[in-house]
């Protein structure tokens, strides 16, 4: 089965795995409230129990290897905010005309974790939940069926993208056009690497809209699921749960920002 078929997922039964697809997004969904609304310090237990949910899922290691993803960004987050933070005036270090500031660095490491901690929430929930049942739990709570469909897209684009990369890359050095090597040699790889990536895709969203209209996409709103997604008693009793602390983590931060 191709990557762009699994998308991240890890075949796994540990208790992550076993809940419900809404389960997991409502779950990120408080994450990703809580690390930008609440002060810094809850980034800490936040954190913690993100890595005590890896590690319990039996997920620590893939999901360590997937920091590298964001590696870039974060880094430039903290370079950016350190070197240009404006309004900063403890001087940490120089570098020429750039000074690093107390200000800044603290900024920059702020916001890198925020964007870190949601980043592991979201990569936790796609490494336990294949895309189909991501489809059929959103349709089953009486999510639009076009929406989730939307949804699914955007789970499945990167790892379709990947793999579509892939395929044109092997084909290209097999017909002898030369990928590997220097940084220099793969820079222009790039060039006709590019061209059949988007051309594919294009060909990709037109077979895919054919195949749906001619399946009646839309047509009825009282389908049959070919497949049926477990929702089981903790999963009921977790999902109230979530958005009660999901609203507690609003109200907190409203209440903190009056005062």
């Amino acid at each position: 089965m191709t990557r762009a078929a699994t998308g991240y997922v890890i075949p796994g039964t540990s208790w992550l795995h076993r809940r419900h697809p809404l389960t997991k997004l409502l779950g990120v969904l408080f994450v990703l409230v809580a690390a930008f609304l609440l002060p810094p310090m809850a980034l800490v237990p936040l954190a913690l129990g993100l890595i005590a949910v890896a590690v319990s899922a039996g997920l620590a290691r893939p999901l360590l290897r997937s920091l590298q993803i964001p590696a870039v960004l974060i880094a430039s987050i903290l370079v950016v905010n350190a070197l240009f933070y404006p309004g900063g005036s403890e001087t940490l270090a120089s570098l020429g005309p750039l000074t690093v500031t107390r200000e800044g660095l603290t900024f920059g490491m702020v916001a890198a974790a925020r964007l870190l901690v949601v980043f592991v929430s979201l990569m936790l929930a796609l490494f336990t939940t294949p895309a189909d049942d991501l489809l059929e739990g959103l349709v089953a709570r009486g999510v639009s069926h076009r929406i989730a469909f939307v949804v699914l897209a955007a789970v499945q684009l990167v790892p379709r993208m990947q793999d579509r990369a892939e395929r044109v890359r092997a084909a290209q050095a097999a017909r002898g056009l030369k990928v590997d090597g220097s940084i220099g040699v793969r820079a222009r790889a790039l060039i006709p690497l590019a061209g059949p990536v988007v051309l594919s895709a294009l060909v990709n969203v037109r077979e895919r809209t054919l195949a749906l209209e001619a399946r009646g996409f839309g047509a009825r709103p009282d389908r049959t699921a070919y497949r049926l997604v477990a929702d089981s008693d903790l999963d009921r009793v977790l999902r109230p749960l979530l958005l009660l602390a999901t609203g507690l983590v609003i109200v907190v931060a409203i209440v903190g920002a009056v005062r």
